[in-house]
């Protein structure tokens, strides 16, 4: 059945782009079980007048829940609420720090670089950055009991973290950084392993071999309110790194006698 489309006088968090806004205010009306999986969406026009935003903002919106498997395009017909993807699995998003402590090890750092900058032209278009928008990249070498394990570069908008860039104290725990200062909460991401071999830059922060086996992991993080908030990308050393997934298939059914 169609969702109707009653006026909302205010967008929840003021704070956030516009976009970003009318993506949350259609979730909640979601969540709140106002409309249902399944239902049909207003219009884009319906929504610019309810929302009283431009059509290129509902637009923005609309193709970031759908990104995210929030919303189902049917050609001809409309714009449809997703049933939830059960058969994706789902893992905790948890941070190195986190990650570390979870296996009995003990997590430090050591920060090699703090600085705002420029963002390049693919890290504008992955953290939705306005032309002239400064990132802040924060490169570390994360530790294990003491040992080199991973070298880290996180790239994070930087008019959400203010003042990041100029901060003295250390940041063993970025997420921890970001809740406690700044209000932002990770919430969800995306995370791809890719097999290398370690240049030798790389290889003498690692205190290792050049060219032996190693992972590059890319993440890419978003906040409570959907924005997306830093791009990492993590070097493992392969010779101390193991990807363990815990599978599982469901019995076949049926088909009758």
């Amino acid at each position: 059945m169609p969702c109707t489309a009653t006026p909302v006088t205010r967008l929840p968090g003021a704070r956030v782009p516009l976009y970003s806004r009318v993506r949350q205010a259609i979730r909640d009306r979601v969540t709140s079980g106002e409309w249902r999986p399944g239902d049909r969406i207003p219009t884009i026009r319906e929504l610019c007048e309810v929302y009283g935003v431009s059509r290129i903002t509902v637009v923005q919106a609309l193709d970031t829940l759908a990104h995210e498997g929030f919303l189902q395009r049917w050609q001809g017909k409309g714009v449809f609420i997703n049933h939830p993807p059960s058969e994706i699995p789902r893992f905790p998003l948890m941070s190195f720090s986190e990650e570390t402590v979870s296996r009995g090890q003990v997590p430090t750092s050591r920060v090699l670089q703090l600085r705002r900058e420029p963002a390049t032209d693919g890290l504008a278009a992955r953290l939705k950055l306005r032309p002239g928008q400064d990132i802040v990249l924060l490169e570390r070498l994360r530790l294990v009991d003491g040992s080199p394990y991973a070298l880290q570069q996180a790239y994070l908008p930087e008019h959400l973290v203010p003042d990041l860039a100029e901060r003295r104290e250390p940041i063993d725990s970025l997420y921890r950084v970001l809740a406690e200062t700044y209000g932002i909460l990770p919430t969800n991401a995306t995370e791809s392993y890719m097999p290398i071999h370690l240049r030798s830059d790389q290889a003498m922060w690692l205190e290792t071999e050049p060219g032996i086996p190693a992972f590059q992991v890319e993440r890419a993080t978003s906040d409570q309110h959907g924005r997306p908030i830093e791009f990492v990308s993590t070097v493992l050393r392969g010779d101390q790194s193991v990807v363990r997934l815990r599978l599982s298939r469901s019995p076949p059914t049926s088909s009758g006698p």
